[in-house]
């Protein structure tokens, strides 16, 4: 235990003391240390992350690597399970050659009798520092915080309703064109079932404004109608989801103001030992005027295959995929088959998930689009993706957790070709 406070010590001296989250760390902590019941849990570790990315400029090759040496210390606390007043504290502060990094995710809520929450309040808190003269000198450091609170003034028999308050900022300490401020609200509420395990529903709406301090002219109002239906049974699982969102920009000459729409449905019908899957994606966007980069657009994505296996041990799965992005003259339409497989497992001492993925994306206009004297060119692509996100446990305190993604794409002409790839392996240590 001594050791862990030595290594968040140095942690705290060495990063910036400029950060929100630290502040409500040292404020809130103590204060939670103090109630009875509380269980804690201390983990830290060590770790390795890379970035990848390798392209063609003009005719010569260039490959962008980013690699960072860490160590991380989080505190996790909860207390007792039933109480009238339920809270969650977690905070977690690493430091590397690259930039310091803060967290904290704290939570609370009252159950009068230890029944239905009736109030529940969630605050979040990231803080950011880069290392100057390292390769992330472009960047800004940043604090975010988010807020949101929730009430639930009624409970039906068959439903309840569920209204909330979100606020969120986003602070730079240098910004730029591509790292703005923001501030952020939103009030709404949702309709929500509860008639059984098996099925959930839930529908409402969202209005609220983000403003930017540094550039008022992309300012906006918004209003989000968002519902979704789940259910679960022997024969078929059924899943639904729809968001619309209208947003309302101060200055219509900067960018255009649109509707959105982002629809999915995901049905997995029992056949054999296994279940066959259909999913489909669809994602609209209508602009009051087009120009530029803001132009109408649908994307509409189909799956289909088998999933086999059992959610408590395994779970392999193979798919077909067909995409379409519809975008009028724009050269980024294109068409898209791809074939996809994953093996999920939840079973001790391997747990996670592992996707691959190969597939081939025609554009419609072999075309360019200049943009701000920037020329952009599609050209045909073949590519393959991996996906990784795993934990190994060597023994009941000590694992190795491995999140990766490496997607190569090989063009019909060579100069476009490009390939993107992250990595991070962490020795971690659960008392």
């Amino acid at each position: 235990m001594s050791n862990a406070v030595s290594l968040l010590a140095t942690l705290l001296t060495a990063a910036p003391q400029r950060s929100v989250v630290l502040v409500l760390l040292l404020g809130l902590f103590p204060f939670s240390a103090l109630a009875e019941g509380a269980r804690w849990n201390l983990q830290t570790s060590a770790g390795f992350d890379a970035y990848l990315n390798k392209y063609h400029l003009a005719v010569d090759d260039t490959t962008e690597a980013l690699s960072e040496f860490n160590i991380a210390a989080t505190i996790d606390g909860r207390s007792a399970r039933r109480t009238n007043h339920q809270w969650h504290f977690r905070t977690e502060i690493s430091g590397g050659s690259e930039l310091f990094r803060e967290l904290l995710d704290t939570s609370y809520r009252w159950r009068p009798d230890a029944g239905d929450p009736r109030l529940r309040l969630d605050l979040v808190g990231l803080g950011r520092q880069f290392q100057s003269g390292t390769s992330y000198t472009l960047s800004s450091d940043n604090v975010e915080g988010r807020a949101d609170l929730r009430a639930y003034p009624w409970y039906g028999k068959h439903a309840l309703l569920d209204l909330r308050l979100a606020a969120r900022i986003l602070d730079y300490e240098t910004p730029s064109t591509l790292e703005q401020d923001y501030n952020q609200s939103k009030v709404g509420g949702f309709i929500r079932g509860r008639d059984t395990f098996e099925r959930s529903w839930r529908l409402g709406a969202f209005v609220g404004q983000r403003t930017y301090p540094d550039s008022s002219a992309i300012d906006r109002e918004f209003l989000i109608l968002e519902g979704d239906y789940d259910q679960a049974t022997e024969a078929a699982d059924i899943r639904f989801y729809q968001r619309s969102e209208r947003r309302l920009i101060e200055d219509e000459t900067t960018r255009p103001s649109a509707w959105s729409h982002w629809t999915e449905l995901e049905l997995a019908l029992a056949s054999g030992p296994g279940k066959v899957v259909l999913q489909g994606y669809s994602e609209i966007w209508n602009y009051d005027e087009e120009y530029g980069a803001y132009f109408d657009s649908w994307r509409l994505e189909g799956e289909f295959g088998y999933r086999w296996g059992t959610l408590m041990d395994s779970t392999w799965q193979l798919l077909m995929a067909l995409e379409n992005l519809s975008a009028g003259d724009s050269p980024e339409a294109y068409s898209q088959a791809s074939i996809r497989g994953s093996f999920e497992s939840y079973a001790y001492p391997f747990t996670g998930v592992i996707a691959l993925g190969y597939g081939q994306r025609w554009y419609s206009d072999q075309g360019t689009i200049d943009e701000t004297d920037v020329s952009l060119d599609y050209s045909d692509f073949s590519f393959f993706e991996i996906w990784v996100m795993a934990s190994w446990a060597i023994n009941d305190h000590l694992s190795f957790d491995l999140i990766a993604n490496y997607q190569p794409e090989t063009h019909t002409e060579q100069t476009d070709d490009m390939a993107l790839g992250f990595g991070s392996l962490r020795l971690v240590w659960r008392p």
